[in-house]
């Protein structure tokens, strides 16, 4: 005996209804365990824009951070402190901007007194694998460890007096976004008065 259209339609609506309801739990069971992971993604990156995420577990970042990291606003940016002895060493400041394929966000480290960057860590990028996606890369990021900062003065790729940056062959856009992005963040923050 034949099943009609009916049947077919009832059992796919209720398969539907029982995966959905699965993966709407599943999801709810792994809810800590996804945001945990989230804080210990950011946790890592702000340690790399100040060099101190040398091949640290995930509980020796967890420590780390607790013990030298601080949240701070500069110019009403929610930032990060890197302390030592109770004195600043630097900050981290968040970015974003749009690149080729969507957004790109991060953090720019920066000395205390702001006159020298201490590293760049993307927290999010979604460009092409290859191309774009090289900004994500140590080579390229590496480059952004001791430039001067200088009002007036935006970071530029080529050679200038006292820094080298070199551009990603082929990701002529994402590129220029990420130091367009930079470069309007420092404005707005770094080249603003004071700390609040």
């Amino acid at each position: 005996m034949k099943k009609g259209h009916l049947y077919t339609l009832g059992f796919m609506v209720v398969l539907t209804a029982a995966l959905i309801f699965i993966l709407a739990a599943a999801y709810e069971g792994f809810k800590p365990s996804i945001a945990s992971n989230a804080q210990l993604r950011n946790e890592r990156a702000v340690l790399y824009v100040f060099d101190l995420e040398k091949d640290l577990t995930d509980q020796q970042v967890r420590d780390t951070f607790g013990q030298v990291i601080e949240e701070t606003a500069i110019q009403g940016v929610e930032g990060y402190a890197y302390k030592q002895d109770g004195a600043v060493q630097g900050y981290a400041l968040p970015f974003e901007g749009a690149a080729l394929w969507g957004s790109i966000s991060g953090y720019l480290g920066v000395n205390a007194d702001m006159t020298e960057t201490t590293g760049l860590v993307f927290t999010k990028q979604s460009e092409t694998p290859g191309l774009g996606g090289r900004i994500d890369e140590l080579v390229y990021r590496e480059q952004f460890r001791g430039l001067p900062i200088v009002k007036g003065q935006p970071l530029a790729y080529g050679s200038h007096d006292g820094y080298t940056i070199d551009a990603i062959t082929g990701a002529t856009q994402t590129s220029t976004a990420v130091l367009k992005t930079l470069n309007t963040m420092m404005d707005a923050v770094i080249f603003q008065e004071g700390v609040q």
